[in-house]
C-alpha cells in the first residue's frame, strides 16, 4: 500500500495497521475502512459473493478465478508485482548435497498436479522455482522496500 501511496501522491490516505488479514476484512465489510490490500486466499469467497470488489491483483497474471480483474501492472503501474511466496528452509549447516536433493524433491511434488490444485483451492498459484530463482527476488525486492520504507519515512524498530 505503502509503494501504491508514494508513486499516486496519496499521502492523505491514513494508514490502518491490523494484526492479520481477517482483521482487514473485516473492517472492510463493516466499511471501517475502504481499501485494502492483502492475500487474495482468505478474500476470494467475499469477492465471490459480491461483499467486497477486487480493483486489481498484484501478480504476475490474472487469477483464474477472476479473469475480468486486471493485474496491477495491467492498470498501469510498472513494477507492481508483489505475490507472497513461500519459501522451504534448512539448516545453514545442512550438506549441499542433501540441500540439492530437497530441492529436487519438493519441486518435483510442487510440479503435480494434485498438489497444484490442492494449493490453488487454498489461494496459492503454484510457480516452483529453485532456490537460485528465490535468493534473486529477495535481493531485489530488498532495494525496492528500502526505497518505500525511506520514501515513506517508516522508522526503524
Amino acid at each position: 500500500m505503502e509503494l501504491l501511496k508514494t508513486r499516486e501522491d496519496l499521502s492523505k490516505l491514513a494508514d490502518v495497521v491490523f494484526k492479520g488479514g481477517g482483521d482487514a476484512i473485516e473492517a472492510l465489510l463493516t466499511g471501517t475502512v475502504q481499501l485494502s490490500s492483502g492475500s487474495l486466499g482468505p478474500a476470494l469467497p467475499h469477492i465471490k459473493a459480491g461483499a467486497l470488489r477486487c480493483l486489481a491483483v498484484c501478480g504476475e497474471s490474472r487469477w483464474p478465478e477472476l479473469p475480468n480483474v486486471p493485474t496491477m501492472e495491467e492498470s498501469g503501474y510498472k513494477d507492481f508485482v508483489f505475490a507472497t511466496d513461500m519459501v522451504l528452509l534448512a539448516p545453514a549447516k545442512m550438506p549441499p548435497a542433501e540441500v540439492k536433493w530437497l530441492e529436487s524433491e519438493t519441486l518435483k511434488v510442487l510440479t503435480t498436479p494434485e498438489m497444484k490444485d490442492k494449493l490453488f483451492q487454498s489461494g496459492f498459484s503454484v510457480r516452483p522455482k529453485g532456490a537460485d530463482a528465490a535468493w534473486a527476488r529477495v535481493t531485489k525486492e530488498i532495494a525496492t522496500f528500502k526505497q518505500i520504507i525511506d520514501q515513506a519515512g517508516i522508522k526503524k524498530l
